[in-house]
């Protein structure tokens, strides 16, 4: 890795990180969420509806992050295995926010080293702003100078979003949360509105 992508890639770190605050901040977050269709990881249509009934984790990143995503991705699936039972509660999802790259075949491979619950979404472009906007999620690719056509990365929100079994949203984790509070939070959550 050249020194020049080494610094992009460290500043891009940054301001995801950034953008994760500021997306959580902005505007009214309980109207965060909606009806969305995508392609799961095994390339069938899928809908919100689908999950309906289940707490939805949600994670919008992409396979070629190089240390946000994953990082985000072993804290949920750490989570889960900390709840013990109460994880078959909920749904975690990966949507990419890099559909370009991340095809069907390529989301199958990278979510498989994850929680083995854990659904890849991909999509058109169109459906990707569509669920982008209703969950107020922001990414944007970003791209050196004299870089080929497929050497970018990807500026996203970096938070963890919980949504509720009706599809209400209910927090964000922000990109430093540990594993241990994500768990106890849901387990929270759960024993509220499902286990009464």
């Amino acid at each position: 890795m050249s020194r020049r992508h080494f610094l992009l890639t460290l500043m891009m770190g940054l301001l995801t990180v950034i953008m994760a605050g500021k997306a959580g901040a902005a505007g009214d977050p309980t109207k965060t969420g909606g009806r969305f269709i995508m392609n799961n990881h095994f390339g069938e249509v899928v809908t919100d509806q689908d999950f309906s009934g289940k707490f939805l984790l949600i994670y919008f990143g992409y396979t070629f992050c190089p240390d946000v995503c994953p990082t985000s991705l072993q804290t949920m699936t750490h989570a889960l295995n900390l709840m013990g039972k109460d994880a078959e509660y909920v749904q975690p999802l990966f949507v990419t926010v890099d559909p370009e790259r991340d095809t069907i075949s390529v989301m199958r491979d990278y979510v498989s080293a994850f929680h083995p619950s854990l659904i890849g979404l991909t999509g058109s472009k169109v459906a990707l702003d569509s669920i982008t906007s209703k969950y107020r999620v922001k990414y944007e690719k970003v791209s050196e100078s004299g870089a080929i056509n497929d050497d970018y990365l990807v500026d996203h929100t970096a938070a963890v979003l919980l949504m509720g079994p009706g599809g209400e949203y209910l927090t964000r984790y922000p990109y430093n949360t540990m594993a241990d509070g994500m768990a106890s939070s849901m387990k929270e959550y759960i024993k509220e509105l499902i286990i009464k």
